[in-house]
């Protein structure tokens, strides 16, 4: 019986116009000479990866694929259908579905063209479709890694939660992140470097946050910003409520804050009862 998804060791049948047939003994298929790595001749036993090609035909290949049904990996997103998924490019002739049942419900999070997500193959109608893996399928992987804390990683966005996301980093660990530990909004798939800040039986937590010097400085980038364009006055102090800075400058009281404050040791601002400006 031939496997779709998975590799198979077939026996070449004839050679034709396209390429090689091969043959389980009651089923062949198609191994065409640009799937081909190397020249076969009648009779010779080869191991070829198997997938659905557009008429949903089992098809040969000897190039190695990303993934497997039975062996998760990364895969490039290559298309985004709105109200049906995203499709991937395995290393295959023919791209793969992932459904829009595997996505976030809001497509805001919804991967882009390029970004990569982590994947394992599944059959379904005769047809190689993908699915996304969820975090204890990645944490089973149990890789043989230990990071320490204050260690950036790099990986990507494999889970998006109510109270925060999962990253699966390129040596195939899992990482949540916190959402007090998020700046913005991320989408599955896109490339992140993440901070450790603990490991918790074996669990891995860290942050996306900038480190603070970096954050003070955008912010005071956005303050000094906003004067500039003001006229040098903004009616914004230090005693200002949450919700007056996030009105006016978009970010929290506190990062307004820790910039603020950094801005008038430096002498850039001065301020009365009422409003900031520029000194």
């Amino acid at each position: 019986m031939i496997n779709i998804g998975e590799y198979n060791n077939l026996i070449v049948s004839r050679k034709s116009d396209l390429g090689y047939m091969l043959t389980d003994g009651k089923t062949d298929v198609l191994l065409h000479f640009s799937q081909a790595v190397n020249e076969h001749n009648i009779n010779d036993e080869v191991s070829v990866f198997i997938y659905s090609d557009k008429a949903k035909r089992p098809t040969a290949t000897e190039i190695a694929p990303s993934c497997t049904i039975t062996n998760p990996g990364f895969a490039k997103v290559v298309d985004k259908l709105p109200g049906i998924g995203v499709f991937v490019n395995i290393n295959t002739p023919k791209d793969i579905l992932i459904s829009k049942d595997y996505l976030p419900y809001n497509d805001i999070n919804w991967p882009n063209v390029d970004d990569i997500l982590y994947i394992q193959l599944k059959v379904k109608k005769d047809t190689l479709v993908g699915k996304l893996l969820n975090r204890y399928d990645i944490v089973a992987l149990h890789k043989n890694i230990n990071y320490i804390e204050k260690e950036h990683v790099s990986g990507y966005v494999a889970r998006i939660a109510t109270n925060g996301i999962g990253i699966v980093t390129n040596d195939l660990m899992y990482v949540y992140v916190p959402n007090t530990q998020l700046r913005g909004t991320y989408r599955m798939g896109q490339a992140v470097e993440v901070c450790i800040t603990k490991a918790l039986d074996g669990e891995y937590y860290g942050t996306l946050n900038a480190q603070k010097e970096e954050l003070i400085d955008t912010d005071k980038e956005i303050i000094l910003n906003y004067l500039k364009n003001n006229n040098g006055k903004m009616n914004l102090t230090a005693k200002s409520s949450s919700e007056e800075v996030e009105s006016i400058l978009k970010m929290s009281r506190k990062a307004f804050k820790r910039a603020y404050g950094s801005l008038y040791k430096e002498r850039i601002i001065d301020f009365d009862d009422n409003k900031t400006f520029l000194v």
